[in-house]
């Protein structure tokens, strides 16, 4: 099925308009941790961290917990043009808070002296690298194919919904996920497995 049939006009959403709400949602994340990376600020670095993971799990609770069971009782149409609402979020500003969450966290553990042998260490390492993992090898380019249905034209109503599910569904994974790496850093901020 495709959206021109059940009444969405193919053109409402067009590369530029995509990419006009998307690249701001892409760049300002990154910009501001080049700049405190740049001034040295172990406290504004500490903060942007806190702040960039907590939007981070925050975004991916709402996405999969509440869109997830939202969207569960919508028709096909109605989850599509909520996809289409979503995919500039989901596309540009996820990947680029889950990147800047990530490189500030790995700045911190270098300013903090962590050991990188230490067994808690190396765990929150690897469930890092699995959200990194699954975030650029799984929900990017399943975003990236919504985006490409949604602005090429064909708009295949069914592969935007299973794509956009899939993806909320992912974001819930990485949510527990989060949670688990939460508990860890919550320790080593008070000095409990440093």
């Amino acid at each position: 099925m495709v959206l021109s049939e059940v009444g969405v006009r193919p053109n409402t959403i067009s590369w530029k308009q995509m990419l006009r709400r998307g690249l701001p949602m892409l760049f300002i994340p990154v910009v501001i941790l080049v700049i405190i990376i740049l001034s040295g600020s172990f406290y504004f670095l500490e903060y942007f961290h806190v702040l960039v993971g907590s939007t981070w799990t925050g975004m991916d609770l709402v996405m999969g917990v509440f869109f997830s069971y939202i969207m569960a009782g919508l028709d096909p149409r109605q989850k599509s043009e909520i996809a289409v609402r979503l995919t500039p979020t989901m596309l540009f500003f996820m990947p680029s808070i889950a990147a800047s969450t990530i490189t500030a966290g790995i700045y911190l553990a270098f300013a903090l002296h962590f050991s990188f042998y230490n067994g808690y260490f190396i765990i929150v390492a690897v469930l890092v690298l699995i959200l990194f993992v699954q975030g650029l090898g799984i929900f990017l380019p399943n975003e990236a194919r919504v985006y490409l249905e949604i602005v090429r034209g064909s708009h295949d109503i069914d592969k935007i919904v299973r794509l956009t599910m899939f993806n909320l569904r992912l974001s819930l994974v990485q949510l527990m996920i989060q949670i688990v790496v939460i508990f860890f850093m919550a320790f080593f901020a008070t000095g409990g497995m440093g």
